[in-house]
């Protein structure tokens, strides 16, 4: 317990370590400076030392850096790159086909059909199984729906050791060639603008933006592709 000592005003007792305190409260008018020997003052340090709030400089610190953090790792969570979802905006892009010619998304809807997006690379074998054969999903789907639905295949840059990347012109020209697939090819050959618009981890994956320009339906994967059938067939319907 801190030493007692009278306030030099009223000269009620105080412990040392409250005593400044309690004459700027209770006398805060008074010009009065308390006077502390050696001793004493030695003391008060002392007393305070000892009450020190958990919360103090020290602490303050720690609980702002852990503020810092949570804001730093809320943000990051809310800005991070994330895939599309089912009613949004389709980001419009613009891209070189394999005959050199400008390509843009917001331009092609202007024809009023549908478009389905594939994001692919050329050496990716799933993309590989959608089109490798008459029966191949994705041919299929060309097969009923290419003159009502415009088809388009997108080659992007995947961090994949097995894959060359980015993938270059005649690789998504041989790929074409191989398969007999007649629709629009696209190839971002440098950078992952596009990719990382649409979010894209893996191919391949597909996209079908509807005639206002929202996504309509994603697929994501290889395989039967029965659903994206389905929402074909419901942006076609009236």
């Amino acid at each position: 317990m801190a030493k007692m000592k009278a306030c030099p005003v009223c000269g009620q007792k105080v412990g040392i370590d409250r005593l400044e305190s309690h004459v700027k409260k209770v006398h805060p008018k008074e010009n009065v400076e308390v006077q502390f020997d050696q001793e004493e003052q030695k003391e008060v340090k002392q007393a305070k030392k000892a009450y020190k709030p958990s919360a103090g400089p020290k602490g303050r610190r720690l609980v702002i850096i852990a503020v810092i953090i949570i804001v730093v790792v809320v943000l990051a969570f809310v800005l991070m790159p994330r895939g599309l979802r089912v009613g949004d905006p389709a980001p419009d892009f613009t891209l070189k086909d394999t005959a050199n010619q400008n390509w843009e998304l917001n331009v092609r809807l202007e024809a009023g059909a549908p478009i389905l997006l594939e994001f692919f690379h050329p050496q990716c074998s799933a993309c590989i199984y959608e089109v490798n054969g008459t029966s191949a999903p994705l041919k299929l789907l060309y097969g009923d729906y290419g003159t009502n639905v415009e088809f388009v295949s997108i080659a992007i840059t995947l961090e994949n050791p097995e894959f060359t990347n980015p993938p270059t012109l005649s690789m998504v020209n041989q790929f074409k060639s191989t398969f007999s697939t007649p629709w629009t090819y696209l190839l971002e050959a440098s950078g992952t603008s596009v990719r990382d618009q649409y979010g894209i981890s893996g191919t391949p994956t597909f996209y079908l933006v509807g005639t206002d320009g929202k996504i309509a339906f994603i697929h994501v994967g290889s395989g039967n592709l029965a659903d994206l059938r389905n929402a074909i067939i419901s942006e076609l319907t009236p």
